[in-house]
């Protein structure tokens, strides 16, 4: 296992800066989520420590060694890709062990170390196959197993799920989850899935333009989110924004904690009549998106399905599930300053 650190880095292409004077601290032995859009630099930031793009200035350091002058080969790292990158012309077992014979590790070695890593991720009854009779789990299972054998202390994923169909996408989370908690490795995960971060991370780095946004458990991101992007960007559907008439400050709420009803609620800060413009039963839950007098849209999440379209309703909130951020997009917490006017301009809207 291994920390990784990142001191004032920054990267940049040609004459343009993506990253500049980023500080990180990776915990030893965590599951960390890179998230963020494309191009926000979370790619560029796991290339850096595998040593396939290094920095343009600052440090990296695993475990409190500076990497920055150490061949990739040398990091004690292995990175699985979103392509797999396994070889079509070699069964699993030689995909396997590929890597362990360009180091020359002895053939006994090999074997128990081809066969213990096998056994972790399901293929002891595939090492005889060619990856054209393997399914796209299985692939993936076999560039998870080729990257193990080096017995790395971090494991870098760069999208590894993004080829996979939703149901395997699923699967394949779980397996991811259960495999850290076995090795206890350190794991930095890149995708730009919200639901694979939240589901799969204890700790989520969330980056937007080449800027850490927040850094967060799941829990926190989703709870108490530090800005409109955040809070935006994690979760799904979306958190529910709005204008509150005064320049660019905004108000927001998650679609679970809005209540449906036919009246305004005596216990909510802010009431917002509107007409449901669509319905979707999930099953378990009905979502509903409701439409007021100026167009604005948003969504409700309800366990119970009792309104249909066109139908006119009022969309409750309380004060305990407001967010209140600034011109600048930051949030305003409770009893933090400026608090009590964002709170007197949310319930002018009602």
């Amino acid at each position: 296992m291994a920390s990784i650190e990142f001191r004032n880095v920054t990267k940049s292409f040609h004459n343009t800066t993506v990253i500049k004077d980023l500080n990180l601290t990776i915990k030893d032995g965590s599951f960390t989520v890179l998230v963020g859009p494309s191009g926000c630099g979370k790619t560029t930031l796991l290339r850096m420590i595998a040593g396939i793009g290094p920095q343009t200035s600052g440090a990296v350091l695993i475990d409190g060694t500076d990497v920055t002058e150490i061949a990739p080969g040398k990091r004690g790292v292995a990175m699985v890709f979103q392509n797999y990158a396994i070889y079509p012309t070699m069964s699993v077992e030689d995909n396997i062990e590929f890597g362990l014979k360009n180091n020359k590790v002895p053939k006994e070695e090999r074997k128990r170390l081809i066969a213990e890593a096998a056994d972790k991720v399901g293929l002891t009854n595939y090492l005889t196959r060619m990856p054209s009779a393997l399914s796209g789990g299985q692939r993936q299972r076999v560039a998870l197993a080729r990257a193990m054998v080096k017995n790395p202390s971090v494991f870098l994923m760069d999208e590894p799920l993004s080829n996979l169909d939703a149901k395997l996408r699923v699967q394949m989370r779980v397996e991811l989850i259960e495999l850290h908690n076995k090795l206890k490795t350190t794991f930095v995960y890149v995708t730009h899935d919200q639901v694979e971060a939240m589901s799969m991370a204890d700790t989520i780095v969330l980056m937007n333009n080449g800027e850490i946004q927040q850094i967060a458990s799941p829990e926190v991101m989703y709870k108490d989110p530090d800005n409109l992007f955040t809070a935006r960007f994690i979760g799904s559907p979306a958190m529910n924004v709005g204008s509150l008439g005064d320049g660019e400050k905004k108000f927001g709420f998650r679609p679970e904690r809005a209540m449906l009803l036919d009246k305004k609620a005596d216990n909510a800060a802010v009431s917002l009549k509107g007409t449901v413009v669509a319905r979707e039963m999930l099953g378990s839950e009905t979502q509903y998106t409701i439409r007021n007098s100026r167009g604005e849209a948003y969504v409700a999440k309800q366990l119970e399905d009792v309104w249909t379209v066109d139908q006119e309703v009022y969309l409750n909130v309380e004060e305990k599930h407001l967010y209140f951020f600034d011109e600048k997009g930051l949030r305003v917490r409770a009893g933090g300053k400026g608090y009590a006017d964002y709170l007197a301009l949310v319930r002018r809207l009602s």
